[in-house]
């Protein structure tokens, strides 16, 4: 990046919006990342303008507005943690609606490695729910990904 950008949890929400109207819709509009993140369309404006510096998007004034590699491969990342713990949390027994908005506050501040067992024990309890040993039985799936030798 040409100029340095802390991944705060507003620019990661910013990237996720614009994957997600990319991905439905095909094209990012200011005014609907506006209305999907509740906020004025000035400040997503300047939140463009930043990421553009950080060659997070491309955009021209009034024009299009399109992830760049590098902005597309950090919003599919936010993307992938978000789905990995709305998994989670539903599997917990929280209802879809609370999970999801659970795990858009929660994909920002978990390490990747926790949010990777917490898929690891997603999968586990997916395919083995019966384990007579479920942590040992857990802890081998973990570091091997596949089921103890019974």
């Amino acid at each position: 990046m040409s100029s340095s950008l802390k991944l705060t949890k507003s620019i990661e929400d910013y990237l996720e919006v614009m994957y997600n109207l990319q991905k439905n819709t095909g094209t990012i509009k200011v005014k609907d990342i506006a209305s999907n993140l509740s906020v004025k369309p000035p400040s997503v404006v300047e939140a463009i303008k930043k990421l553009s510096e950080s060659e997070l998007v491309s955009y021209e004034r009034y024009g299009d507005i399109n992830l760049t590699k590098k902005g597309l491969e950090i919003a599919e990342n936010v993307m992938h943690k978000h789905d990995i713990l709305k998994n989670f949390l539903n599997i917990l027994g929280v209802d879809l609606k609370t999970a999801n908005e659970e795990a858009c506050s929660m994909e920002h501040v978990l390490d990747s490695a926790t949010i990777n067992k917490l898929k690891k024990f997603a999968e586990f309890t997916n395919i083995y729910p019966d384990a007579p040993d479920f942590f040992e039985a857990f802890r081998y799936y973990e570091e091997h990904g596949k089921l103890p030798d019974d």
